[in-house]
């Protein structure tokens, strides 16, 4: 049997420039999509190192890889691919959209690197430096007194404008309410924020929830939040506003019986008090 290597190249480079190896993006993205990352990251290194692969499908895979690198606290391999990504590949969208972020990504990054890229007699001179070092060589900041909520608002507004209609944003969405809601520090000199401090931050939560329902009505914590929203009311005896949220969850719900439509009808049975 013969082989005709340059027939095998000329096919193979005319698969790499293809439709169907642009849907080995999208068949990587799905792997990645249903947590099969070392599946995945196979699929996208692939492309990555192919000098066929146009430079569009290797720069999303190297985007990806650096978005799996990151969740899987792999910080300094994160931040090396996304920084090889906007020196390649400058003019690519995802270069525009990482490039902006990359100061702001060192920072946090920078907290978390560990020593896997350097030398074996550095890193076993750094330990050895550790054995006697009393630090944990982490950031600590005191935020007494600082305004914790509304510095939580900020970056979740920030993720809401930037990324609107992302999961991202969804993620934001409802991380702003829970911390609408409020929340309680343990201790002796413990401190209450949110609703659980001011009800009349209760506007904000419902208008933030409002906006929430609109952008992902499918959300699976709507329930959950009409619930908190009601139970708020009710615990400020607003019966009529609790009655309405209630009565909102049992309509949406079209009839299906789950945890919070029985709940509700519990609590709107045992209404005032």
């Amino acid at each position: 049997m013969k082989f005709y290597p340059a027939l095998i190249f000329t096919l193979l480079l005319s698969f790499v420039s293809s439709p169907a190896f642009a849907q080995n993006i999208d068949h990587a993205i799905d792997l990645y999509n249903h947590a099969l990352n070392d599946e995945a990251k196979l699929q996208f290194l692939a492309i990555k190192h192919d000098r066929g692969a146009a430079n569009e499908h290797r720069s999303e895979a190297m985007y990806w890889l650096g978005q799996i690198a990151f969740e899987e606290s792999r910080y300094a391999v994160a931040l090396g691919e996304w920084e090889a990504l906007v020196s390649d590949y400058p003019n690519s969208e995802r270069a525009n959209e990482i490039e902006t972020r990359l100061s702001e990504l060192g920072e946090v990054l920078a907290e978390h690197t560990s020593d896997r890229a350097l030398s074996a007699v550095a890193s076993s001179w750094l330990r050895n430096g550790d054995f006697w070092s009393g630090s944990d060589r982490t950031f600590t900041i005191d935020s007494s007194w600082l305004p914790k909520l509304e510095q939580a608002l900020h970056w979740y507004d920030r993720v809401i404008a930037e990324f609107p209609g992302t999961p991202a944003a969804e993620a934001a969405y409802a991380r702003k309410l829970f911390a609408l809601l409020g929340w309680e520090t343990s201790g002796r000199y413990g401190s209450s924020y949110g609703l659980k401090l001011d009800f009349k931050l209760i506007t904000a939560v419902t208008e933030t929830f409002a906006e929430f329902e609109e952008q992902f009505p499918e959300n699976p914590q709507l329930q959950g939040f009409r619930f908190q929203i009601a139970q708020a009311y009710w615990g400020k005896r607003q019966w009529n506003e609790a009655r309405t949220w209630l009565n909102r969850i049992i309509e949406v719900a079209d009839g299906t019986q789950t945890f919070y439509t029985e709940t509700a009808r519990q609590r709107l049975e045992h209404l005032e008090y």
